[in-house]
Parts: C-alpha cells; structure tokens; sequence
C-alpha cells in the first residue's frame, strides 16, 4: 500500500518548489492566481490533505467564524450574511468573509485563508457539496462547519437550506396551471452551483408528472445579465416557449429584459418564474413571482448550529426551511399569450 503523498510530491507533481506549494497552502492571497490553480490541481489528483490539525491544536477559540459563498453580487447570499452578522453581533463573535466567484477551484484557497486567521468554524456554500475536497479536509481535521444553501445527500454534514428542487418544482407548476406546456429553464452552470442542478430536477419533476416530455435547458455563467442571445431561439422560433423558470430571482430579472427586447411582454406573451424571493422582485414591473426563500433566517440558523459544533456538539443537525410563492405578477395565463403570438406570426 502507498504511502500517503507529501508537500514534497505536490511540489513535484506541480513542478514548483516546495516553498511555492507552502505559500499557496498557508497564504494562499500572497500567490498568484495561476500558481494556486497548479498547486490545488496537484493536490487534487494527489488526493494530499494539508495537516491543518496539528496548527489547531495550539490554537484557543478567538470567537471568530469565516464565512465563504459564492458573491455578494446575488442579494440572496448578501441578505445570509446579514443574519449570519446579526446572529454573530448578539454572541459577541466577529465573521470574517470571502467569495469564490462560483469558481470550485478558489473554494479551497479561500477556506485555508479563513483557517490561516484562526477561526473558530466556518459557514460555507460550495459549488458541489457532495464531491468536494473541502469538505474531505474539513471532516478529516474534524473543523467545525456548516453549509449554507447547499443540501449534501451524506446525513452526517449540517447544513441549512431550502428544498432545492421542490421550490423549482412548485414555480414551474404555477405555469403548468396556467396552462403553459412549452417551457425552459435558464439556470446557472451546473458545475458552479449544485442548487442549480437540483432546481433543474424540480423542473424536469413537474414536466414529468405533467406529462410534458420536452425539456428546454439554458445554462449561462453566473453573474451573466444579457439573455438576449441565449434566449432567441426559444422566444422567437418555430418551437416558441411560453414559459421561462429561471434557476435564481437574478436571472428571472435578465429574463425579464430579454423578453422585452424581442417584444415580448411579461407576462401577456412569456411568463417568467424565479427562485430565491430577493426584495428587488418585488420592485420592478411585472412584480415577479419566486419561491421565496428565509434567506437571513437560513444565516442566523447556520451561525446557531455551527455555535452548537464549535461548543462539542457531536451529531451534527441539517434543517430544510419551508418556502413560499410569492404573489407576483410575472406569470399569466397562456390563452393571452398564444392570441398574442399567432398575431405575431402571420
């Protein structure tokens, strides 16, 4: 049986020095981008984990917590902070922050920064939370954390957030009641957000049980806000879509636009659904319909279980939060838009 791999092997593997591969693993924000790439791909194919234990072991609690997601550009994530914040100022603990920019190769670096400033556990939402060698290290140097957002299949991770495919499932049944039988989903990339891949099964539930067999899928990187293009096709071809499910309330709001600048309107031609209930849709026009999540009670219940963690606690809790459609005006009847529609086409 081999040996388990060395720093000195990562630094082979990654033909680079071994101080190179120690600055990548202890100050990951003092190296360039490409080199703590090679170096987490060389630690990946190695499968090496960092002994981040021995490090803890010196350590007292500080009372500080890291907390890593995705981008603070989506509210939904900066609304989880803020309860994660406000939960943390009632204890008198301080939260140290960084994003990975949906990016699973960063996901490492970020949390050996957070634990480099000696926190005392970690909240993070990961781009697969199944698959991952963050979560692999964290269990394996028994690191307190909680997930937040991401719903693993393994029952001994806690973890807070919303049923996934089930929020998907329930705005795309809204538009089957009203109806529509031709529809599409826009969704982040999977590989990105493992809550986008499950809201995409939701979605694919619902045509199921519909009895809808065709399955429309735009994938788009996060943060993209022109689907204009991606979306031609299926709001102006032969096999026009009715509907549109988007896989966050952001890119409902892109949807939205796109719609209009084909001259579509919203939802007398396209219904358009979201997921995440961010304050900004309820703002625009149409007001949109969402399955709205409790995102700050999802922050404060991550910090309370990861406290508990922090504290011994050894059987650690999961916890699904109900969700809710909101009242919007994004989604309408499809006898309003197949009149508008066959107007168009004549």
């Amino acid at each position: 049986m081999s040996s388990k791999p060395t720093m000195r092997d990562v630094a082979r593997k990654s033909g680079l020095s071994i101080a190179t591969v120690s600055r990548v693993i202890n100050y990951p924000g003092e190296v360039p981008a490409e080199t703590a790439e090679i170096v987490t791909a060389a630690m990946r194919y190695l499968n090496y984990r960092p002994n981040i234990n021995g490090r803890r072991l010196k350590m007292t609690h500080t009372r500080t917590v890291g907390v890593l997601v995705p981008t603070l550009a989506n509210p939904v994530f900066a609304t989880s902070v803020q309860g994660i914040e406000q939960e943390a100022n009632e204890e008198g603990l301080t939260v140290l922050l960084t994003s990975s920019n949906y990016d699973p190769e960063r996901e490492m670096g970020a949390v050996s920064a957070l634990l480099n400033n000696r926190v005392d556990g970690l909240i993070l939402t990961l781009a697969n939370a199944d698959n991952n060698p963050v979560v692999d290290l964290l269990l394996a140097e028994k690191i307190p954390f909680v997930l937040l957002f991401n719903q693993p299949e393994r029952a001994d991770i806690a973890a807070i957030s919303v049923d996934n495919a089930q929020s998907a499932f329930d705005i795309t049944n809204a538009m089957i009641a009203r109806g529509h039988r031709s529809l599409v989903m826009v969704a982040g990339q999977f590989e990105s957000s493992d809550r986008s891949r499950q809201r995409y099964d939701g979605f694919c539930r619902a045509l199921d049980q519909a009895g809808i067999e065709k399955k429309h899928l735009v994938q788009v990187r996060f943060g993209e806000t022109d689907l204009v293009e991606p979306l031609r096709d299926l709001l102006l071809g032969p096999d026009a879509v009715t509907g549109i499910v988007c896989s966050t309330d952001m890119l409902a709001i892109a949807a939205i636009s796109a719609c209009r600048t084909h001259g579509l309107s919203v939802p007398g031609d396209v219904s358009v659904g979201g997921i995440d209930g961010i304050s900004v849709g309820g703002l625009i026009t149409p007001k949109l319909c969402s399955a709205v999540q409790p995102t700050q009670e999802m922050g404060r219940q991550a910090l309370a279980f990861l406290r508990g963690l922090i504290k011994g606690q050894t059987n650690p809790q999961s916890l699904l939060l109900p969700h809710h459609l909101s009242d919007g005006e994004s989604i309408g009847s499809i006898r309003g838009s197949s009149r508008r529609r066959s107007s168009t086409r004549v």
